[in-house]
């Protein structure tokens, strides 16, 4: 595989993220968020931000028709679903750049996997990072946030979900994370 410095690429979606998440947070002071997330798609070629508010959800509940308790919880934990999927998606445009330029020089197969693997081991470790920090809370602040990483209409969306909420979650959420498809848990 041809080098890439993915050591700059996290940092690059560390400060993507915290410019992305904290500008929304400002925007919407009042809302209680309870995901925030960052997602690829298959072709490895972008990264971008996506959150979703208690409000933001009641919301899209009222706006919708959901009498179908699958599509209640594709609309809890679905990013592409969320009030604020891809707001300030902007913020991400150097590490993208960087992206597209690099896979284009990747064949398929197996140098192609891996670097989807480490993509994604960047991305989560740059949520971690800020979560470290304290930017997305402490304590009972927290508790009540998921934070994950997923890849867009993708097969392999689920495990790298699963994966990397178990990477940044304090067990509880993580627990709860993990029932996100059960009808009970919505």
């Amino acid at each position: 595989m041809n080098s890439f410095d993915f050591d700059t690429l996290r940092i690059q979606i560390r400060e993507a993220a915290r410019s992305a998440f904290g500008a929304l947070r400002a925007q919407h002071p009042g809302e209680r968020f309870y995901a925030m997330a960052l997602y690829t798609d298959d072709g490895a070629m972008t990264v971008c931000p996506s959150a979703n508010s208690e409000e933001a959800f009641q919301r899209m509940l009222l706006d919708g028709d959901f009498s179908d308790p699958a599509d209640v919880a594709y609309a809890r934990w679905g990013t592409a679903e969320w009030a604020y999927e891809a707001l300030h998606a902007e913020q991400f445009d150097a590490p993208c750049e960087r992206l597209r330029t690099h896979v284009s020089t990747l064949g398929g197969g197996r140098a192609f996997g891996a670097f989807c693997s480490r993509l994604h081991d960047a991305m989560t470790q740059a949520l971690a990072e800020l979560d470290q920090e304290g930017f997305f809370g402490t304590g009972a602040d927290r508790q009540a946030l998921t934070l994950f990483c997923s890849i867009s209409d993708s097969d392999e969306a689920e495990a790298l979900e699963d994966r990397s909420a178990k990477q940044l979650n304090p067990p509880a959420v993580f627990a709860a994370f993990k029932k996100r498809w059960d009808a009970s848990s919505t």
